[in-house]
């Protein structure tokens, strides 16, 4: 019976989800002139594997990063500000939108959080990140 109970433990333990950072860096960005904005933007081209996963709740861990979208989510980094996708050192893959399911206060540049959610794509919206985590909440 313990065992039994230890295997439950251990599958829906934390541990179980993928690294979200290291599945985002194999999607391939493509560079896409966007006529009324007269500029170019990544858009990311996501392989089946990724398209499976949406929809589906994961854990994700990573830097916040004080970057005013107007709206109710926040930015999280794989790497703190001084490397982040901003500032040029990494690529888009490396940062992502979060909606938490409730309201975040007292948060500072490069705090390290923790979040679950649901993964959410996005190769339409040159606007927003390619990868949102909705209904997050901070753990």
């Amino acid at each position: 019976m313990l065992q039994l109970f230890l295997g439950v433990i251990l599958l829906v333990s934390p541990l179980q989800s993928p690294n979200l950072w290291k599945v985002f860096e194999g999607v391939r960005f493509e560079s896409k002139y966007i006529d009324e904005e007269k500029a170019s933007f990544y858009v990311p081209q996501f392989g089946d594997e990724l398209l499976r996963m949406e929809g589906k709740k994961y854990i994700v861990k990573g830097y916040y990063l004080p970057i005013d979208l107007s709206s109710s989510g926040i930015v999280l980094s794989r790497y703190p500000m001084a490397t982040c996708f901003f500032c040029g050192e990494a690529g888009p893959e490396s940062v992502m939108m979060v909606f938490p399911s409730n309201k975040l206060e007292g948060l500072k540049m490069d705090d390290e959080l923790t979040f679950e959610g649901t993964l959410e794509l996005d190769a339409d919206d040159v606007y927003q990140l390619s990868f949102i985590l909705k209904d997050a909440r901070r753990l």
